[in-house]
């Protein structure tokens, strides 16, 4: 019988994964400190997901896989060319136009300010890139709670909307230069 050597555990596997909401994950013990969003992920993510109304991926530790870090959700969904920005609505049709929505980012309290949020994000941009190859979008939007979840976006490039300033978007030019 052969044996094999043990491999140092920093080396054998990520600390974290990202993947699809599912049956395992224990959506009732996260808590990022806003009943909203706890309440969404609780109650609503899963039936969501069922009915493809949105997608929601969880990250979560390889050790512990069942319990959810944090958590985002993704749709499809149209905005009126008029909020983006003078700059970039000139150069797209005068109609309802494509976008991938990132409709929630929450992070479990005891992970926020640990880079979970970014990786997150990082994630929602690939997929949105990766989704190119079969969609067309013209950027990836999202609603910010307040000015300064909105000036955490801003950091990765994120723009404010033309009227509604915690609307914002990255455009596709800048999702494939970040992917």
């Amino acid at each position: 019988m052969s044996q094999t050597k043990a491999v140092p555990h920093s080396v054998s596997k990520k600390p974290y994964t990202i993947v699809a909401l599912n049956q395992q994950h224990k959506r009732k013990l996260f808590d990022c400190g806003q009943n909203d969003l706890n309440r969404y992920l609780q109650q609503t993510a899963k039936q969501h997901q069922q009915k493809y109304i949105s997608k929601t991926y969880v990250i979560v530790a390889t050790e512990q896989p069942q319990t959810v870090l944090g958590f985002y959700t993704m749709t499809l969904s149209e905005i009126a060319f008029d909020k983006f920005n003078q700059t970039d609505n000139k150069k797209l049709p005068k109609a309802p136009l494509p976008v991938a929505r990132l409709s929630r980012l929450a992070i479990n309290k005891e992970q926020q300010g640990k880079g979970v949020g970014r990786l997150l994000l990082v994630d929602a941009i690939f997929k949105t890139v990766r989704l190119l190859d079969s969609f067309a979008v013209v950027a990836l939007v999202l609603d910010a709670k307040d000015k300064k979840v909105a000036g955490y976006y801003q950091k990765f490039g994120f723009i404010e909307s033309q009227d509604q300033p915690l609307m914002l978007y990255l455009p596709v030019k800048s999702l494939k230069e970040m992917a």
